[in-house]
């Protein structure tokens, strides 16, 4: 078995930190040889501060690159190709004029923000501060392959981006999503969380029916669908509770670690 779980909104406390039950439950499962693994839109240095409490793997960037975290080392990535980034953007900038983008570079230590980016985000969305964001022109931004770019609109509403990002026409080249935050986060096609976690999986030997997930957001929806069993947790998105077979407790209330700890004692472990 592996359990695959989001972290912000699932495996976190609202407070965004990891409680003692769920640093518990995640020790208890690894100590049986049941990997769990955080699946998450941050990048490498956003988790920095749980490496302890968590195992060797993590998919970073809404599963476009796998970090083994003992050893520091990149066991895959899956870049958006700039050429595709650079007409998304400026496709969704015809239709949503106003529009800043973001790209993150360099196994996700570099991030490129176009100028009046920063003023738009908090600290919360990228854990970085807006004031050491640069303020860079869009072709610098898209220069480069990238892991992921984030559009955000000073103005428009969340939903009112997302239907102005699908209208531009490229389904078959980019993939869409949103983690919670007002901004959106786009991959290359195919390029997702069960994307990721199926590569991992590959790796490891470990069989798609074998694995559980826990998400909360958008974002979660394919991984909670690709999963052999999946948890959406009470306080999740309508989308994720429709894709995901059960329903786990909130993420206020201990709910991954509650579950966890029912998986393992179902199985003798």
């Amino acid at each position: 078995m592996l359990i695959a779980t989001d972290l912000d909104g699932t495996l976190l406390t609202p407070g965004g930190t990891i409680s003692p039950r769920t640093r518990e439950a995640i020790r208890a499962a690894q100590k049986v040889g049941v990997p769990v693994v955080p699946v998450t839109a941050r990048q490498i240095y956003g988790i920095e501060k749980w490496r302890d409490d968590l195992g060797r793997w993590a998919l970073c960037s809404n599963g476009a690159i796998c970090w083994d975290l003992p050893a520091r080392t990149v066991l895959f990535r899956q870049l958006m190709p700039s050429a595709v980034a650079n007409e998304f953007a400026h496709r969704l900038l015809a239709a949503a004029p106003g529009t800043r983008f973001l790209t993150i570079k360099d196994d996700g230590f570099t991030f490129a923000s176009q100028r009046g980016y920063a003023e738009l985000t908090t600290f919360a969305d990228h854990s970085r501060e807006p004031s050491e964001m640069p303020a860079l022109d869009l072709d610098e931004v898209l220069d480069g392959d990238c892991l992921k770019m984030v559009a955000r609109h000073p103005n428009l509403p969340i939903a009112e981006l997302i239907a102005r990002a699908e209208s531009v026409g490229m389904a078959d080249e980019v993939h869409v999503t949103t983690s919670g935050k007002s901004m959106l986060e786009i991959s290359a096609k195919g390029v997702t969380k069960d994307s990721g976690l199926s590569m991992l999986c590959d790796h490891l030997g470990i069989e798609q029916r074998d694995t559980v997930a826990f998400g909360d957001g958008a974002n979660d929806v394919e991984m909670l669908a690709w999963a052999g069993d999946s948890y959406a947790m009470a306080n999740a998105v309508p989308l994720a509770v429709a894709v995901a077979r059960h329903r786990a407790p909130s993420n206020a209330e201990d709910g991954v670690a509650r579950v966890v700890e029912e998986l393992l004692l179902a199985r003798g472990i």
